[in-house]
C-alpha cells in the first residue's frame, strides 16, 4: 500500500512537516509505504494535487488543517470529474473542523483509519461566484463570519484561539445587511449578519455551528444569524461551542440542495477557511462526491 502525504510545513504553528514524518513512521509499522510531497508556496497543494498519478497511488492524505484538505480536493478535482483514489487527512492546521466529522482528532486515529481502509463516502458543496468555481468540504461562510476568517488569519499562532480573537474583534465592527437568500426555489429575504452554508458540523476548530449537518445525507445546511445588538451577540458566542445557538429568536436554519444568495453590497466568502470571493453566489451538493478515510462523527 502507497500513500502521498502532501503536507503543509506552516500547518499547526509550522508543526506540518515533523507530523507528517511522524505519520509515516506509523505507517511503516504497519507496512505502508508513506511518501512525501511538501507545499513551498501558496496553491502548491492544488498543483501537486493536479499532478498525481491515480494509477501510483492508494490514497493521498492532506497532512494540515482545513486550507489543505480545501486545496487538496479542488486540485485533485480540477480536471478530473471524479477521483478514484481515496482521500484523508492528518489534522494538524488552526481549525481541523471538517476531520471531526469523520471520527477523526489525532494522528493516530487517522493512521488506523487508513490502515484499515476504513472509508466513508462524503458530499461535496460547490460554489460558484464571479471570478470561478470551487468544492469546499466543510462550510461556505459570507459575511460576519468570513470578516472573522480574515482577522483570524493574523492570529494563526494562537491556534484555534484565533477564531475567538477574531470573533470579539469583529464585534467592534459589527453590522448587518439586506440579503436574499434561494433555497431549492424558495425565496428567503432577510437583515442578517453571517449567512453559513454548511456541509459539517464545526468550524474554528470546536464551534458547533450546524449541530444538525451531516455530511452523507446529500443535503446542506444554512444557518443564518438576523440583525443582532452587540450584546446579544456577546450572550450568544458561548452557546455556539454547544450548538444551542439554533434555538435562539434571532437564528434561522434551513436545509437544501440548491441555493442563491445575494446581498446589497458584496459580501466577502470564506469556503473552509480560506479567505476570496465576494457574494453573489451559487451553491450546490455533490451527493458521495468523495472517498474519505475515517468512520462516524465523532461526539
Amino acid at each position: 500500500m502507497r500513500i502521498c502525504l502532501v503536507v503543509n510545513p506552516h500547518a499547526g504553528r509550522k508543526q506540518g512537516l515533523s507530523v507528517a514524518e511522524r505519520a509515516v513512521g506509523l505507517l511503516r509499522e504497519r507496512d505502508i509505504e508513506g511518501v512525501l510531497r511538501v507545499s513551498t508556496f501558496p496553491g502548491h497543494t492544488v498543483e501537486i494535487a493536479r499532478d498525481l498519478d491515480p494509477d501510483e497511488w492508494d490514497g493521498v492524505v492532506a497532512v494540515g488543517g482545513d486550507g489543505t484538505v480545501f486545496e487538496l480536493v479542488n486540485g485533485l478535482l480540477s480536471y478530473r470529474e471524479d477521483t478514484a483514489m481515496p482521500v484523508g487527512q492528518i489534522p494538524v492546521g488552526t481549525g481541523n473542523s471538517f476531520i471531526r466529522d469523520l471520527g477523526i482528532t489525532s494522528v493516530e486515529q487517522a493512521v488506523e483509519n487508513i490502515a484499515g481502509l476504513k472509508l466513508r463516502r462524503v458530499d461535496l458543496g460547490k460554489f460558484s461566484y464571479p471570478d470561478g468555481a470551487h468544492y469546499f468540504v466543510n462550510l461556505l461562510g459570507a459575511g460576519f463570519v468570513s470578516n472573522v476568517a480574515y482577522r483570524a488569519g493574523r492570529y494563526k499562532s494562537l491556534g484555534s484561539l484565533s477564531y475567538i480573537v477574531g470573533v470579539l474583534e469583529e464585534m467592534i465592527a459589527l453590522k448587518s445587511g439586506p440579503v436574499t437568500l434561494e433555497i431549492d426555489g424558495r425565496v428567503i429575504e432577510r437583515d442578517c449578519v453571517f449567512v453559513e452554508i454548511c456541509n459539517s458540523r464545526y468550524t474554528g476548530g470546536n464551534m458547533l455551528m450546524a449541530p444538525a449537518a451531516d455530511i452523507g445525507d446529500g443535503r446542506l445546511d444554512v444557518v443564518l444569524l438576523n440583525k443582532v445588538s452587540r450584546r446579544r451577540l456577546l450572550q450568544l458566542f458561548p452557546s455556539i461551542f454547544n450548538g444551542t445557538h439554533v434555538d435562539a429568536d434571532e437564528v434561522e436554519t434551513f436545509t437544501g440542495k440548491d441555493i442563491r444568495l445575494r446581498s446589497e453590497a458584496p459580501l466577502a466568502l470564506t469556503p473552509d477557511g480560506e479567505t476570496f470571493g465576494n457574494t453573489p453566489i451559487e451553491v450546490s451538493v455533490h451527493p458521495g462526491k468523495l472517498g474519505m478515510f475515517g468512520s462516524s462523527a465523532a461526539p
